[in-house]
């Protein structure tokens, strides 16, 4: 039996006991059926805590049981196929440690769903909340929050209320699907881009690479026929026939004369695929990439102007960290599967591969030092991307397969630093070779 006010506090007090640390983690979406991508997520996650000796305070940071895109299904549900992560929160608890639940917009029932909320302080022995405050031992303050208010899409006007569904709900539920039905094959994925808003980018990368270069096939068969075939042929008929030596070789001619004509449409067409990917990803419907945080650095200073020492969110699946006046923002990203940009070779469209996201926050502090942040990265590739998108991005993937430390506050650097280091290996070896981080 729902309850329009479950026991879900507004902003939760949550004292860190000197000596202890805090994790993080944000933006799971656990399935309500176990799958390669979550029960990943679910094992490296609960290894790092069986890590932790001494007590530490977890923070899940909100959409950890995924309750949108699954309407029906029961948090209990979700978390029973998941119970090694459980086990794993249990044992932090067990051990004298707490586990804090900020709400998101994914997992919004449990700010009204009585049975629903229930199940999570039952299965993971976490405190319900809408927003946290951590206080630390030497005094420093963090506030911790989904983030989802802070975008006009996915915003609540009455957080508690069952009936309010902001515009994202309807696009995750009802829009998404359809496309992906109408595109499958072609534009699988659409519902796990990392940016939302660049979805035209999107569509116009995966005509280029998965439906005008699958019906090109003919470009590369007739230079290959004709070389391979035709010309030696005629080579051996002006051999055995003096008379027709003119006639062959003017058909060599224009054997030779066609092959250059097809190397030069295929040109045109590598020219026209890279402005019509252009021209389409011009149409982006909001802010792309590390862009969707801005509102949430925004934040980030109101609140250290107000004398916290940082704003942790997460939502927009970019993890971030990054030093702001005496504070820092941080975006604790995602351990979920997500679709985003690498860019390719020679300027051609970047391709957008499917991989799997690992990355979550850790805090330490004791009285008698100051407050550390690191910000922990890495990408798992995922199957479903063609031969020639995998081609085109071969060694290109910046990201570590196992997570690393890839920014730390307050000694640097911050991640990240430049847009490249998200989308080409280089540029992200160069950053990370000069700010080296343990």
């Amino acid at each position: 039996m729902a309850s329009p006010r479950p026991d879900v506090t507004e902003l939760l007090d949550v004292p860190v006991p000197p000596g202890g640390a805090v994790i993080a983690i944000s933006d799971l979406h656990l399935p309500p059926e176990r799958t390669a991508v979550s029960g990943r997520c679910c094992e490296v996650l609960a290894s790092r805590l069986a890590e932790q000796t001494a007590p530490v305070t977890v923070v899940l940071a909100g959409d950890i049981v995924e309750m949108l895109a699954f309407p029906g299904t029961t948090a209990g549900d979700i978390l029973q196929a998941h119970d090694d992560l459980c086990q794993a929160l249990a044992g932090v608890t067990g051990r004298g440690g707490q586990v804090i639940y900020t709400v998101g917009n994914h997992d919004g029932d449990l700010a009204w769903d009585l049975k629903a909320a229930d199940a999570v302080r039952d299965l993971t022995g976490a405190k319900l909340c809408l927003a946290a405050d951590l206080r630390l031992p030497g005094g420093e303050r963090i506030r911790v929050e989904h983030g989802h208010q802070l975008d006009p899409y996915n915003c609540f006007h009455d957080p508690r209320n069952p009936l309010d569904t902001p515009l994202g709900h309807h696009i995750v539920r009802e829009v998404i699907p359809k496309i992906e039905w109408l595109g499958r094959d072609w534009l699988t994925g659409a519902h796990e881009m990392a940016d939302p808003g660049d979805f035209p980018s999107f569509v116009a990368s995966r005509l280029v690479y998965r439906k005008l270069v699958r019906h090109l096939w003919w470009l590369v068969l007739l230079p290959i026929v004709t070389f391979a075939l035709v010309l030696p042929e005629l080579g051996r008929v002006g051999s055995r026939f003096p008379d027709t030596a003119t006639v062959v070789h003017d058909v060599e001619i224009l054997g030779y004369g066609a092959a250059i004509d097809i190397v030069i449409i295929a040109l045109i067409l590598a020219i026209m695929s890279r402005r019509a990917w252009t021209s389409i990803s011009a149409l982006a419907l909001a802010e792309r990439g590390y862009g969707q945080n801005t509102a949430a650095r925004l934040r980030a200073d109101d609140l250290i102007a107000d004398g916290y020492a940082g704003f942790v969110s997460g939502h927009t699946h970019h993890p971030e960290l990054r030093a702001h006046g005496a504070g820092f923002y941080a975006n604790a990203g995602s351990c979920t599967s997500v679709v985003e940009a690498i860019d390719t070779m020679r300027g051609m469209p970047p391709v957008y591969l499917r991989t799997q996201q690992l990355s979550w926050l850790e805090i330490t502090a004791g009285g008698d030092r100051p407050c550390r942040a690191q910000l922990k990265s890495a990408r798992v590739e995922l199957p479903g991307a063609t031969r020639l998108e995998r081609v085109m991005a071969a060694a290109r993937n910046p990201h570590a397969s196992a997570p690393c430390s890839v920014a730390s506050w307050p000694d640097g650097p911050d991640w990240p630093a430049h847009r490249k280091h998200l989308r080409d290996r280089k540029h992200l070896s160069k950053h990370l070779s000069k700010h080296p981080t343990p």
